[in-house]
């Protein structure tokens, strides 16, 4: 009986061994409109903001991908804001990368979906690949034309 129970506890201890707990990921969590460490017009700094866990009780929105969103008003006295958080889901369903809208009152919206520790730290690459990639575009068409 004692061998039985022995054996056991060995095999419990040894499945807790063998399978992995998995890790939640971690993201940034900060709104420009209520906090000074989270800016809209200057670089992000990561010394300053701590990274959450996004399963523990710290994150706003708990969830198993990051997000980050940046909403600008038009006009003369336009406005911009910055949110990063944790997300658990998706208006659009699966949507990594970063999607861009317009509400009804003209504000546009993007939101980035990443699914890497600490992700939502910085600008997306794909925007300035994009960018790229139509200036030298643009570019080609006009060189085209003007020597032609």
């Amino acid at each position: 009986m004692m061998d039985r129970l022995k054996i056991t506890w060995l095999i419990l201890l040894g499945l807790l061994f063998i399978f992995e707990t998995g890790d939640a990921i971690q993201c940034y969590e900060c709104d420009s409109n209520e906090d000074y460490s989270c800016p809209t017009y200057e670089a992000f700094d990561k010394e300053i903001n701590a990274p959450i866990d996004c399963n523990s009780f710290e994150a706003n929105v708990p969830g198993q991908f990051c997000m980050k969103i940046t909403q600008e008003s038009p006009g003369w006295r336009g406005w911009k804001k910055i949110t990063r958080r944790c997300g658990s889901r998706t208006d659009l369903g699966v949507a990594w990368g970063c999607r861009w809208s317009w509400d009804h009152v003209g504000v546009f919206k993007e939101i980035c979906y990443c699914e890497s520790d600490r992700c939502n730290s910085a600008p997306p690459a794909v925007k300035s690949g994009l960018l790229t990639t139509l200036m030298f575009g643009l570019f080609g068409i006009a060189f085209k034309y003007l020597l032609l």
